[in-house]
């Protein structure tokens, strides 16, 4: 069966073979690059927070990757960008109001931001080196739109919901722990796996994170013997952080779908959006994408939002489910879990974020205030690259919310 091939070889047949189509996804092979940059930044290090405003920008010098040539041309801006920096903002840490671009640069280390309104951009700014056109790592921030990618696949029919994982992954059948996991559960991202720091570095270490060695092979380290006997639990990791159960997610949908994850994310999201700039996605040794791997550009990261926006009002059938949306976009229960730093009424569902507050808002947020916000109601898009060092606090999330709130306030004319 063709979907049991490496996916290495299965790339290679697809951007290859004689019968294939010309659709614009074909990822190009990138080797490993010189693994290091400058004196100080080497395998490592590199992703060292205090590292990242360079090495997110430069995945593809570390680890192997597939790369994918821009397929649309960059857009015009708006006739006249809003200024951001002089909007005014609640800093959450003191209550002051503040100009945004204090807390851009000051609390959040912001070092991009694109604002779409209807579609267009309104506002672009970039700071610390990061480049208009360079793909920058999302890392945990992917993780959404692997569970948006599992939700088409559901209701293109490429997958059943109810089914276990191990019905796509047949190297895992003799997985007990993975047999009760169906494909919904998994999707859903509210459970967890505990895993130990041992765990998760070597798990890293499979992966070609932190090591170079030629039998890197993630999907040998997921299917080691034993390795999924745990007990899922409600999510008690950190909210927005990465796990195993991630790979298993990128696995899961290249097997369902019988194709490469990155060609699977360009014909159901990318192809739509028409990129105006390289995209990268790393690999491991062996080839398989990594479930953190994808690196865009902020501009084609804001427009993935911007696709889910039009898909909530779209009559042309489009591929993003409906009641994906609409069950993005749902009121909280009474007796919903709240988010420390969040409107009260936010929760987490596929891995986004459910705002609470306002009507139909929604939030993809990864590590550092990496986020993209969506106002459904304003077709409001705000796309957020940012380095802030620690785990994901409530104050980096109150952050966040005021940045939201005060761009809202300032590009969007009330009653428009």
């Amino acid at each position: 069966m063709i979907h049991r091939l490496p996916v290495a070889l299965l790339a290679l047949l697809i951007t290859t073979g004689a019968g294939a189509a010309a659709s614009g996804c074909d990822f190009e092979r990138v080797p490993v690059g010189d693994q290091k940059i400058g004196a100080w930044i080497d395998k490592s290090n590199w992703l060292s927070i205090e590292n990242q405003r360079l090495s997110l920008s430069a995945g593809d010098v570390f680890m192997p990757a597939w790369r994918l040539a821009p397929g649309g041309e960059a857009k015009a801006p708006a006739a006249k960008l809003r200024p951001v920096d002089d909007i005014q903002a609640i800093d959450p840490f003191d209550g002051r109001r503040r100009n945004l671009g204090f807390l851009l640069d000051s609390r959040l280390y912001a070092d991009g931001l694109v604002v779409l309104r209807n579609g267009r951009v309104v506002a672009e700014r970039y700071r610390n080196g990061l480049a208009p056109d360079q793909p920058r790592l999302l890392l945990e921030a992917s993780r959404p739109l692997l569970n948006l990618l599992g939700a088409m696949s559901v209701s293109e029919g490429k997958m059943a919901a109810e089914r276990s994982v191990v019905r796509y992954l047949p190297d895992m059948a003799a997985s007990t722990g993975l047999r009760k996991i169906s494909v919904q559960r998994l999707l859903e991202n509210k459970e967890y796996h505990v895993w130990t720091p041992e765990e998760i570095e070597a798990w890293r270490r499979a992966g070609g994170w932190t090591t170079n060695q030629a039998d890197n092979s993630i999907r040998a380290w997921l299917s080691a013997p034993g390795r999924w006997d745990k007990t899922l639990t409600e999510r008690q990791a950190p909210l927005f952080g990465a796990s195993p159960d991630d790979d298993l997610l990128a696995w899961t949908l290249a097997e369902g779908n019988a194709m490469p994850l990155s060609r699977l994310f360009c014909e159901q999201l990318l192809s739509r959006a028409k990129p105006e700039h390289a995209v990268l996605w790393l690999s491991d040794a062996q080839g398989v994408e990594l479930a953190s791997g994808l690196g865009l550009s902020l501009r084609d990261f804001a427009k993935l939002g911007q696709l889910l926006v039009e898909a909530r009002s779209s009559r042309s059938g489009g591929r993003i489910p409906r009641w994906f949306v609409e069950t993005l976009l749902a009121s909280s229960g009474l007796r919903s879990a709240e988010i420390d730093g969040l409107a009260k009424g936010s929760e987490p569902r596929y891995g986004f974020v459910h705002l609470g507050g306002a009507r139909n808002r929604v939030a993809l947020i990864g590590a550092h205030g990496t986020s993209l916000y969506l106002d459904f109601d304003k077709r409001l898009v705000i796309a957020l690259y940012a380095t802030r060092p620690g785990d994901n606090s409530a104050g980096t999330l109150a952050l966040l919310e005021q940045t939201w709130k005060a761009i809202g306030r300032a590009v969007v004319a009330p009653g428009k």
